[in-house]
């Protein structure tokens, strides 16, 4: 009981920040959707301060609404006291899963399955073998996502000669003892095989040495995120045990590299593993960060119109949003979309939650795309990207999605 009053308490402590300005509400895509209080940051906050003053009870129809949320941070940014409302949520959806009896079924599963590497790996081997006899498309929402190859791409914009051809060595930015390692990402590993398997390969190409081999576990996200805080700790401590001996962990999800940057804030109170925590966090890389760090040039595309989905765990995540434009920009011709920052919907399992939402978000994203006039829609995290799948099928051909990854 304890904890859970403990739990609530932190979302509390943070929520009281919030001066009901009520900037929120003109930035945030939800409210934008469904324009009643509970859907922004400031009717979030009050959600969390009712239920600590005892003024709410929890309910199932609470829940709902803190489920209700994108973590986008795009209120974050634009709050004049930088609220950090995405932390009230995942608080209070910890509380409010306690208090109302323990996970849905839905996400124990999916807790369970991304806890274990070899789920993961009977996971991807399955979803290779639907898309191998063409039926992935019979997947609800996209979660067996077609994948638009690397040699594809190639053959349409830099020609056969150039097939599988890596990019000629760049001089390192990265220390020429530093132990590098690659973090495989569950979403790539079972979504995008072939944007995993470029990205090792751009990795191994900037590794001072010869790239560590780690089978990590899971960054633990989804855990984190609905109300599976035991579970996240436990797959962080493994973590941090499994790259103890390393100097910089690169992950080409977005996701992951945000939620592992951030690992530190959630030992805070334990001693014993705090400051193991904050030196693990501090070796964490995003694939661009990188290989800007790292120099890399990329092979320039002739006839390549790119633009970029920032993917809101990269650009409000870490602060990363020209790095991945820098190298974009030398891969091909780059053009920036309209509200490229503006999350599509995808949001780890928001677009399973809430479809037409979701939907919705999506459909203002996929114009923006076809505004822009570019032929690849380029983006660096899984879900992001099976969004941009969803819309690139939508668009009758006017466009494809890739990893940046496959592009670079």
């Amino acid at each position: 009981m304890a904890d859970r009053l403990n739990t609530l308490e932190k979302a509390a402590v943070i929520a009281r920040e919030c001066d009901r300005c009520g900037n929120c509400t003109t930035v945030c895509p939800l409210y934008a959707e469904k324009d009643i209080e509970s859907s922004a940051a400031r009717g979030k906050n009050n959600l969390a301060l009712g239920l600590a003053a005892g003024m709410l009870e929890p309910s199932r129809r609470m829940l709902d609404a803190a489920n209700f949320c994108l973590l986008c941070r795009t209120c974050v940014d634009n709050c004049p006291t930088k609220v950090e409302t995405d932390e009230v949520m995942i608080a209070l959806r910890q509380h409010l899963t306690d208090e109302l009896g323990g996970v849905t079924l839905k996400y124990k599963g999916l807790g369970i399955l991304m806890k274990s590497r070899t789920l993961v790996r009977l996971s991807a081997f399955a979803m290779a073998l639907m898309r191998g006899l063409g039926v992935n498309g019979l997947a609800p929402r996209g979660l067996v996502p077609s994948e638009y190859t690397r040699r594809r791409f190639l053959s349409a914009y830099a020609g056969p000669a150039l097939l599988g051809a890596p990019a000629a060595p760049s001089p390192s930015a990265i220390d020429s003892s530093s132990r590098v390692a690659y973090f495989n990402g569950c979403g790539m590993q079972m979504m995008f095989p072939d944007a995993a398997a470029c990205s090792r390969r751009l990795v191994a190409q900037h590794a001072p040495g010869k790239l560590v081999s780690v089978d990590n576990r899971c960054c633990g996200l989804v855990h984190l995120a609905h109300g599976m805080r035991n579970d996240f700790i436990a797959l962080a401590k493994e973590n941090i045990r499994l790259y103890e001996n390393t100097d910089i962990i690169v992950t080409d999800c977005a996701s992951c590299s945000s939620t592992l940057k951030h690992t530190a804030r959630y030992f805070d109170d334990d001693p014993q593993w705090r400051e193991r925590a904050q030196a693990f966090g501090k070796k964490i890389m995003d694939i661009t960060e990188f290989l800007v760090k790292s120099g890399h040039t990329p092979q320039r595309k002739t006839g390549a119109r790119l633009t970029f989905h920032e993917p809101c765990h990269l650009g409000r995540g870490q602060g990363l949003r020209k790095e991945p434009r820098e190298l974009l920009k030398a891969a091909g011709e780059y053009v920036e979309m309209k509200g490229a920052d503006t999350c599509c919907g995808g949001s780890g399992s928001f677009h399973l939650d809430f479809p037409e939402v979701s939907d919705r978000l999506l459909d203002k994203k996929r114009d923006n795309i076809e505004q822009s006039g570019a032929a690849i829609v380029v983006t660096e995290c899984p879900a992001c990207l099976a969004q941009m799948q969803k819309a690139a099928r939508d668009s009758n051909g006017r466009f494809v999605a890739m990893h940046i990854s496959q592009v670079l």
